[in-house]
């Protein structure tokens, strides 16, 4: 299919993560790979994508990465707007070097959604959360990130958002695993965010992410003199990325038992 030249309000979806706690298993297939019932994690994220609005999703792999490829020319030829993109080292790593690699589309954009790959909304209609924050940077704010609710004595392994007002949405300032008895309201950061391109010139490596590009240490530092806005998540965050995280997505997948899957799965 031919995709949308100017996208108005692309995705990026980040599938070029190494997942070294499935090992021996992800040295030969990728961890977005892992099923949730009949599709794989990453045609969840896909498929909560382009219910959301977006008009193109880019898939960032790693550079010789052939599984996730086919997977995406399958739905491309099925009629998804969907392709695969090599992530560009150059850039160096971590989260945010994807939308590095595609800042120049990326800049083009009105807004842009982000999701990874390995991380799962699960429950409620796909895509409700992401269209709702894209609501949000609709009507003016720089960013709106995801976040849910965690148990307090978790707060130390996490990414916690700070917020301006008590219950309110507008966010002061992100902090990394820090202390459960500063935290007003255990808001952890999922990895869900709709932004403006004013975010990729903030996308630099810094020192407290051991030299690598990381999303959330911009887009909280553009809290600090931005509109950066919170979506409590209505749906379950669920991850493939680690075992026994793994095993909560499948409960939680065949606990809805949906009877039919989207058809984002690939015939073969």
């Amino acid at each position: 299919m031919s995709l949308p030249s100017h996208p108005i309000c692309p995705a990026v979806v980040t599938a070029a993560g190494r997942g070294t706690r499935f090992r021996p298993f992800t040295d030969w297939v990728p961890k977005e790979m892992l099923p949730i019932g009949s599709r794989p994690a990453l045609g969840h994220v896909i498929d909560e994508c382009l219910a959301a609005g977006a008009d193109l999703v880019h898939v960032a792999t790693r550079p010789g990465e052939q599984i996730i490829p086919a997977y995406v020319s399958g739905l491309r030829e099925q009629g998804f707007p969907v392709r695969a993109v090599p992530e560009d080292l150059s850039y160096g790593y971590g989260n945010a070097a994807p939308l590095l690699t595609l800042a120049e589309e990326l800049a083009a954009a009105e807004t842009f959604m982000v999701a990874f790959g390995d991380d799962v909304l699960l429950g409620g209609r796909p895509g409700a959360d992401l269209a709702a924050m894209r609501r949000l940077a609709e009507q003016g704010a720089d960013s709106v990130i995801a976040a849910q609710l965690i148990d307090r004595a978790d707060v130390g392994s996490f990414g916690v958002v700070d917020l301006a007002d008590p219950g309110g949405d507008r966010v002061s300032g992100i902090r990394q695993r820090p202390d459960p008895a500063t935290v007003a309201e255990p808001l952890a950061v999922v990895s869900r965010l709709v932004l403006r391109p004013g975010i990729l010139p903030r996308l630099v490596a810094r020192p407290e992410a051991r030299g690598e590009v990381d999303l959330g240490l911009a887009v909280g530092e553009q809290s600090h003199t931005g509109d950066v806005r919170v979506r409590r998540l209505a749906a379950d965050w669920v991850t493939v990325g680690e075992p026994r995280r793994y095993a909560d997505a499948l409960a939680l997948h065949w606990r809805d038992h949906a009877p039919a899957e989207h058809p984002l799965t690939v015939s073969t």
